[in-house]
């Protein structure tokens, strides 16, 4: 169903930040194989770093690198030690999107105004990852803070992350892809209450980010990326549009490995079948 919103007043270069939050940061998706899920990257025509381990936990990721932001495809390398949830997540979602991380330049000042602002933020954390290297392994760290699922209805799992030692996993081998992906441009997902969902969204991302009608919310952060929430009876991160410089690059690279897409006269859009349970949508518009 098309949403017709009513978008902020402010443009997007006005928006003040709200809770120091500045963009999508990255999505993460569900794996219930990361093996598996590289090779399917890797036909999409990703480069896919090696993978990074979490130090704390029995959690691994693969972090598909963008010129400022990135997709996380996390799964579970240790059964044994604790997984974040995953497990359970896997168990009664399936593969999929997962959450979203904000973007901030300052998470300590973002924490003490989240805090201000009334969302429950747990404790601020500073954690670090192996990044498996085969000519030897480094550790980026990264500090962040989870507001509490009552605060993000609509978006499953939140965190507001800063990123310590960024120059660790944003080389620039790892930012060339065969598919010519630049960024990401947009999630979508589904939400039960619009009222409910638009009044937590205000108190996180603030009121210029949050457009709202009877169908659905619209959420758009400083760097004009947006998260559109349509209802309907499940709620949940179900797709993301990814901006690439040349969408026939896309669909003759998807032609010669096989992968089934549709294409709408502007965009091309693909099975989460094909991309671990996400559906990918492929554009060359730049983020509204």
């Amino acid at each position: 169903m098309q949403c017709d919103y009513y978008l902020p007043e402010a443009g997007i270069s006005e928006m003040k930040l709200h809770n120091g939050i500045e963009n999508i940061d990255h999505p993460v998706i569900a794996s219930a194989d990361l093996d598996a899920t590289r090779k399917q990257f890797e036909r999409l025509g990703f480069t896919v770093p090696p993978r990074g381990s979490h130090i704390e936990w029995g959690t691994g990721n693969l972090c598909i690198m963008l010129p400022d932001d990135y997709i996380e495809v996390r799964g579970i390398i240790d059964a044994s030690r604790f997984t974040m949830h995953l497990d359970t997540h896997l168990e009664k979602h399936g593969e999929g999107l997962m959450g979203v991380a904000f973007g901030t330049s300052d998470v300590k000042h973002s924490f003490e105004q989240a805090t201000a602002n009334g969302i429950k933020t747990g404790e601020l954390r500073q954690l670090r990852r192996n990044f498996e290297h085969p000519e030897g392994w480094t550790q980026p760290s990264f500090e962040l803070f989870s507001p509490d699922a009552d605060d993000i209805e609509g978006l499953m799992h939140v965190v507001v992350i800063q990123h310590l030692t960024p120059e660790l996993t944003r080389r620039p081998d790892f930012l060339s892809h065969a598919n010519g992906c630049m960024g990401i441009n947009e999630l979508s997902g589904t939400i039960v209450d619009v009222g409910s969902c638009a009044t937590k969204m205000r108190r996180l991302l603030g009121s210029d980010a949050v457009a709202e009608n009877d169908d659905g919310v619209l959420l758009t952060v400083p760097s004009g990326q947006t998260i559109r929430l349509r209802t309907a009876d499940t709620p949940g991160l179900v797709s993301m549009t990814l901006r690439v410089a040349d969408r026939q690059v896309v669909a003759d690279l998807f032609g010669q490995s096989g992968i089934a897409f549709e294409f709408d006269g502007q965009n091309i859009r693909i099975s989460p079948d094909d991309a671990c349970g996400a559906a990918l949508v492929f554009t060359e518009k730049a983020p509204a």
